[in-house]
């Protein structure tokens, strides 16, 4: 008698396209987090400029480089 497992059997098309449903799934959702992250360390960085905070002080806190900064203020202008 032929004994089958699920392991043994090859994946159907249905369990394939699940697969890339959920692979794309999680791509967009990064994805998705990542804007949002870098869209929110902006706004901060926009307000703090806003307040008169000093580009070097900003990018010390934030880790990032003084002319990134100076791009987030001339957008500002």
């Amino acid at each position: 008698m032929l004994h089958l497992f699920k392991e043994d059997l090859p994946p159907t098309l249905a369990a394939v396209l699940e697969l890339e449903r959920q692979e794309g799934f999680k791509q967009g959702f990064e994805q998705g987090f990542k804007q949002g992250f870098e869209q929110g360390v902006k706004q901060i960085i926009t307000g703090l400029i806003e307040k008169g905070v000093e580009d070097e002080w900003i990018a010390e806190v934030a880790k990032l480089p003084v002319a990134k900064i100076r791009e987030i203020r001339k957008e500002l202008k």
